[in-house]
């Protein structure tokens, strides 16, 4: 055993290491504040918040060192100790430093119940060896179950769950596969968690989350059998959260996993050499997906190839015998695919909302058609808006309304002005002109968009919405 003791000693006793191992030695314990500040920022000021409000942790003694004179030196627990002190007495710091008046207002709250004595285990000065070797199991990890173990993914959730009472969608999941024997010791949560965000992998599991609780669509050993390939392929070497990043990596992971075949692309009737109709940019255009769960959409990726007649024959040639697989899934809920990426060049807030609309369900399995409305809404507004500033070079006066260059005193602070501008004014490919000024004539985006957002009476359509975006697809602007 060491030669350690224990004790009460006074606030004003002790003093924040100088050579403390979060940074490079300094002169003194003022130095050694201001450096850990500098290095920890906001943590030592939410440290600082939690000493003031809870006091300091009855589980964790502070580790100091005698340096003569009654006084001690800390080796574990600098960071409480640079807190306390400070909250005690903020003129430790100089007047011109930015986080003084944090610690002058939460002592002038917290003075009478702020510790004055704190719980130490005091080592001899020839013993700092022996001290240091705590503290650096302390710092350093598991060191094969000597040190501190954290807990996993999995254990956090529990504790989170008895404390808020909320029970967590992804620990359901993991009791009911341990309830069947399922070993999960080698899946992390995050990564469970991670996959099973996505409503169209749940629903190729089999299951879904009603009121948070766990559902099963399918029958109890399907759905095991399925989350069973799951686990086992999450264990499997080579397998990282990259393979679940982003909603088009987990569609095309569990389409690997469960061994499932997209939709097939519908090949073009030897009969008909009518070519697919051409969209915008010259390319032959997809169809639009089609509301859910209707038939699979094609995805916009492979467009309907057009027959060409053999030379001298005047007959078709045959279709491809294995035309390649669309990269969407063959059933979705949302409006938008959520197999499609927007590219970088667009604006972060059109990029967000896009994901935004590939999550939120429209159709079939907990629809929240207001939500996809009133998202639908803003998507138009500022990719209407990011349009005419790039293209017309539109701007905000001083006054924040939005001003034509070319028509100073023009108001075009609504969505329908500023579409019916770009409609009329912006030099549109006649098709994509017409398919917008018609929605503008029919009223259709008053009615399925503005008054969504500011009628108390009008109630959205899951099916319009739908219909909407069929038609919204078709203009450049989208």
């Amino acid at each position: 055993m060491d030669g350690h003791r224990k004790a009460d000693i006074k606030l004003d006793k002790l003093l924040v290491n100088a050579e403390n191992y979060r940074f490079d030695p300094v002169v003194n314990q003022q130095e050694a504040m201001l450096t850990m500040l500098r290095s920890q920022k906001d943590k030592i000021l939410n440290l600082a918040r939690d000493i003031a409000q809870r006091g300091l942790s009855p589980m964790e003694r502070l580790a100091v060192k005698e340096a003569g004179g009654d006084r001690y030196i800390s080796l574990e627990g600098n960071r409480r100790l640079t807190a306390l002190k400070l909250l005690s007495n903020p003129n430790e710091l100089p007047d011109d430093y930015p986080y003084k008046g944090v610690f002058e207002e939460l002592h002038a709250r917290y003075k009478d119940t702020l510790p004055t004595i704190v719980e130490c285990v005091i080592y001899p000065a020839d013993e700092q060896d022996i001290a240091d070797r705590w503290v650096l199991l302390k710092h350093t990890g598991e060191n094969q179950g000597v040190g501190t173990v954290p807990w996993n993914s999995f254990q956090k959730q529990r504790f989170e769950e008895r404390h808020t009472k909320k029970q967590s969608t992804t620990l359901q999941v993991a009791d009911f596969l341990k309830a069947n024997g399922v070993d999960i010791s080698g899946v992390l949560a995050t990564n469970l968690e991670r996959l099973l965000t996505t409503p169209q992998v749940r629903h190729a599991l089999g299951f879904d989350f009603t009121n948070k609780q766990l559902t099963l669509i399918d029958p109890d050993a399907d759905v095991l059998q399925k989350l069973k390939k799951v686990v086992d392929r999450m264990n499997a070497k080579g397998f990282g959260v990259r393979d679940i990043d982003h909603v088009t990596d987990r569609l095309k992971w569990i389409q690997d996993v469960l061994g499932l075949q997209p939709a097939p692309a519908a090949a073009p009737p030897a009969s008909s050499p009518t070519p697919a109709p051409a969209a915008s940019n010259g390319k032959s255009a997809s169809p639009a997906p089609q509301p859910a769960p209707a038939a699979a959409p094609s995805g916009g990726n492979s467009a309907t190839q057009s027959s060409t007649a053999s030379p001298g024959t005047g007959t078709a040639p045959p279709p491809p015998a294995s035309p390649p697989p669309p990269s969407t899934p063959s059933v979705y809920y949302t409006l938008v695919d959520p197999t499609k990426v927007l590219p970088p060049t667009i604006p972060e807030k059109i990029r967000s909302i896009y994901k935004e609309l590939q999550i939120v369900n429209i159709a079939r399995y907990r629809p929240a058609p207001h939500a996809v409305a009133a998202l639908l809404r803003i998507l138009v507004e500022i990719t209407a808006q990011e349009y005419l500033i790039k293209k017309q070079s539109f701007s905000y006066d001083s006054h924040n309304n939005f001003r034509n260059p070319a028509n100073p005193g023009g108001n075009y602070q609504e969505l329908g002005a500023k579409l019916r501008y770009i409609a009329s004014q912006c030099g549109l490919p006649g098709n994509i002109a017409r398919v917008l000024q018609a929605l503008l004539g029919q009223h259709l985006m008053t009615a399925e968009l503005n008054q969504v957002m500011h009628s108390t009476i009008f109630t959205a359509s899951g099916s319009s919405i739908q219909e909407l975006w069929k038609n919204l697809r078709k203009c450049s602007i989208t």
